[in-house]
């Protein structure tokens, strides 16, 4: 049968009954549609939900993504494909025409955009599963790329207990008069119009510092994790991690799992991850992909 793509399909439940089926693969992609109900991950007019089935669920090879041109030059796609899952074998031929299919269909999207993109034919996709991302490097579709990342995931059972500050620190949540502070500390080209709108949470000096902070992307993923260098090795990277995922994502996580992607050269980050009793799964990268 050959490989068509559904736009907007018609029943969002299933879609996300079928992603649920797959946890943890789908979990990047799962979360991206549930955070359309958040401010930082709202649903727009530039959005698509796409698919290779609409109104009845799928046979073993499928492929759900969701696309929004409007988010560039931050995230403007995510997918998941079956064939991420190593519970549910496929085909994987089939599941690789899925994929080029799949940016076929993203390529007349991009015709029909009204506005102008920063980066026209090329398409960044988050948080790309190694399984797909190797078959977009086979097909030399990879402008470029982050280093391999891993994912890590965390489960509210095995969370630790959260802990209170010392004298002098409060809690708190970025402030907008924050954001320069916060994006000179990443080499990522975070978009700060974007990150505003994500939930967050920080620890603060006495004197309205922030010294440690921490989002959600999303994607519901852990983002921008930092404590300041004269602050670290107390734990405070630790505990507004966990703040976070207790007050900002309790009514949005259903199924008891966070996750985060973190590069493989940074052994500090994932020493923070194993501190939350995360576990790295799998390894994902982002990709500047040519749709053109």
């Amino acid at each position: 049968m050959e490989t068509s793509i559904k736009d907007n399909v018609g029943s969002l439940e299933l879609v996300l009954k079928v992603l649920k089926q797959h946890l943890p693969y789908s979990l990047p992609t799962l979360r991206r549609l549930q955070f359309m109900e958040t401010p930082g991950g709202s649903k727009t007019s530039n959005s698509h939900i796409l698919s290779t089935f609409d109104t009845e669920a799928p046979g073993k090879n499928f492929l759900i993504a969701f696309l929004d041109f409007s988010r560039g030059p931050d995230t403007e796609l995510w997918l998941y494909s079956s064939l991420e899952n190593p519970a549910t074998p496929g085909d994987d031929a089939v599941c690789e025409e899925q994929i080029l299919k799949l940016l076929a269909r993203v390529r007349k999207i991009e015709g029909n955009y009204e506005a102008q993109r920063v980066t026209p034919g090329i398409l960044l996709i988050g948080s790309i599963h190694t399984r797909v991302f190797k078959i977009l490097q086979k097909h030399s579709l990879v402008k470029s790329q982050t280093s391999e990342h891993f994912k890590f995931l965390f489960r509210v059972k095995d969370l630790p207990l959260g802990r209170a500050l010392p004298d002098g620190l409060s809690w708190s949540e970025v402030r907008p008069s924050d954001m320069p502070l916060i994006l000179s500390r990443t080499p990522i080209p975070y978009q700060e119009r974007m990150m505003k709108l994500n939930p967050s949470t920080s620890i603060e000096s006495s004197t309205c510092i922030p010294i440690a902070w921490a989002f959600l992307g999303p994607d519901g993923s852990l983002k921008l994790l930092h404590c300041e260098e004269e602050y670290r090795g107390r734990g405070f990277a630790k505990a507004v991690a966990l703040k976070l995922f207790n007050d900002s994502a309790v009514d949005l996580v259903q199924d008891g799992l966070y996750h985060a992607d973190v590069a493989v050269e940074n052994l500090q980050s994932q020493g923070v991850c194993k501190s939350l009793k995360g576990t790295a799964e799998w390894t994902t990268y982002w990709g500047w992909v040519t749709i053109s």
